[in-house]
């Protein structure tokens, strides 16, 4: 069974950590109306809709921050990409490539807030603190390098993802980017200062499609 957290309390908590933003709710009309560029059935037979920033006339040159990004998914009952099998994970890395895209944000998040960093589970959080704010689905150990697709050399300084090397200055890079060959090491994973401003997927998210029939 996999591991997850509770999405009410992650949207509480990812609030705090970002100075008082606050998550979106979804807007019907945006819902019904939402742009859907690819579907795609994953091995287990789970469909996928997938919105690219990239491809879509009106955000086509837009890049944001990782809280704006998972905002617009949201307001279209989406949510910013959850990579939680290599199959997607390879599925999305095609899509980055034939797109020629430097970066994306993904919903993945570090557990570094207050609520969550002071759980004996999540420590240390570098390593078990990961998970997708998308599903609420946990990440596996970082220091086990079969679970996920983290960068084996890193950023400038060549160490292994994640690194937090932003810390010194003051940022954690508490955020999950996919980089394209942007350090000479292929399309990987990246932590990432949550502040960078870069382009985004998203994708249908069943919560959000059933919050709003609820209330229709």
């Amino acid at each position: 069974m996999k591991a997850t957290l509770s999405l009410v309390t992650l949207a509480v908590v990812i609030s705090l950590a970002h100075s008082q933003r606050q998550l979106a709710f979804p807007d019907p009309r945006s819902c019904q109306n939402r742009v859907r560029h690819t579907t795609w059935t994953d091995p287990r037979g789970v469909t996928h809709n997938y919105f690219f920033s990239w491809e879509h006339q009106a955000t086509q040159n837009l890049e944001v921050d990782w809280l704006d990004a998972r905002n617009i998914c949201r307001r279209h009952c989406m949510d910013t990409v959850s990579l939680e099998t290599p199959a997607e994970n390879e599925f999305i890395k095609q899509k980055i490539s034939s797109g020629r895209v430097k970066y994306i944000w993904t919903s993945g998040r570090k557990c570094n807030f207050k609520g969550c960093s002071e759980r004996p589970d999540q420590q240390p959080n570098l390593i078990n603190g990961w998970f997708w704010s998308g599903s609420g689905v946990k990440l596996g150990p970082t220091n086990n390098r079969q679970n996920g697709d983290w960068s084996h050399t890193g950023g400038q300084f060549g160490y292994a993802q994640p690194d937090n090397r932003e810390i010194a200055q003051g940022n954690d890079e508490a955020c999950l980017s996919v980089l394209n060959n942007f350090y000479n090491d292929g399309i990987k994973w990246h932590d990432v200062a949550c502040h960078h401003l870069k382009p985004f997927v998203c994708e249908d998210s069943e919560e959000l499609i059933n919050y709003v029939r609820s209330r229709g």
